[in-house]
């Protein structure tokens, strides 16, 4: 069995998808062939497919972003992994918004042989928003890099290190930044800050460091050296940070709403993310109870061996072998 596993060019600052297909093409080549085929801008899409269909796969994986490759690919043998369409949903207006609907979603979704989404939210949006009943989803959820492992660390409850990995507006840190206000501790910001975002931590006095652009292996450092990694939400398509955290053996403070308290299971404490009182509290409680924040790490460590590449990967495997038999 041949499958090319097809991904988009590495952005700085944005690298989640490309690390996600690199660990389960990597899985999966101890046990069938896996072509990794990074996609040109969208003025190659023609030389893309071209190329594609030259290399004659059983199976082309289109893993996400660039849906639109789809439509120009063997639909039968093509499978494509949604990850979520918040972009469609929150960011679009006007044609854009009505361009990327049939361009990047509706039509690859309607000519791709098998859909996966990487969480039931996922699917469900997917139903719901773009009115696509017709279709049958495949839930396959991500995995945790391979480098992402249990990291042993004193608790440092004098000044304990938060981590918030991503800034964009959904990841609600505004709100974090304003539980932080008064607590004697540091926040390691992984993305880009705007004005508004460096002001509020100003207003709160908030002592904080920020990384941009850096790479995996510099961010699974970050986990290793933080003490509480917040990821409070407001809306994903599954949640990365979330199994990171586990993998590595760090208290997670998380939303109550889906996807994250599916993902997170019983490894986390789980908050509203509109409250600002309740995530304080939510902090407090991990940095001022061990027996609590060494539950929350021994639930972690159990809840996310479900995410590791060698079960995530099977499941693809799986869906790949049942591909071939149709």
């Amino acid at each position: 069995m041949k499958v090319v596993f097809i991904t988009r060019q590495q952005r700085q600052g944005a690298y989640s998808i490309e690390e996600l297909s690199r660990t389960i093409a990597n899985e999966l080549g101890k046990q069938i062939e896996v072509v990794e085929y990074v996609a040109g801008s969208r003025s190659r899409l023609l030389m893309d497919a071209w190329r594609l269909w030259q290399m004659d796969a059983d199976i082309y994986h289109v893993t996400g972003d660039i849906h639109y490759i789809v439509n120009l690919l063997p639909g039968k043998k093509t499978i494509l992994t949604v990850h979520d369409i918040r972009h469609y949903l929150v960011d679009l207006g006007g044609i854009k918004r009505w361009l990327y609907k049939w361009i990047w979603l509706i039509l690859p979704i309607r000519s791709a042989g098998v859909i996966t989404a990487i969480s039931r939210e996922t699917s469900e949006c997917i139903y719901n928003h773009l009115g696509i009943t017709e279709k049958h989803i495949e839930v396959i959820e991500n995995c945790h890099s391979a480098i992402f492992k249990r990291v042993p660390k004193p608790f440092t409850v004098e000044c304990p290190v938060i981590l918030q990995v991503g800034t964009t507006p959904n990841k609600n840190v505004s709100r974090l930044v304003e539980a932080l206000k008064g607590l004697h501790c540091r926040l390691v910001l992984i993305g880009r800050l705007d004005d508004e975002l460096k002001q509020k931590l100003a207003e709160c006095g908030v002592v904080y460091e920020n990384h941009f652009g850096i790479t995996h292996e510099a961010l699974y450092e970050q986990y290793a050296g933080c003490d509480v990694v917040s990821f409070v939400s407001l809306g994903e398509g599954f949640g990365v940070p979330i199994i990171e955290a586990q993998a590595v053996g760090r208290p997670l403070i998380t939303s109550n709403i889906s996807p994250m308290r599916d993902v997170a299971g019983d490894g986390a404490c789980l908050i509203d993310p509109l409250d600002v009182a309740q995530i304080r509290k939510g902090i407090q409680r991990i940095i001022a109870d061990p027996i609590y924040r060494n539950k929350l790490i021994e639930s972690g460590l159990h809840n996310v061996s479900r995410y590791s590449p060698a079960t995530i990967g099977g499941h693809y495997l799986a869906l790949y072998k049942k591909m071939m038999l149709t």
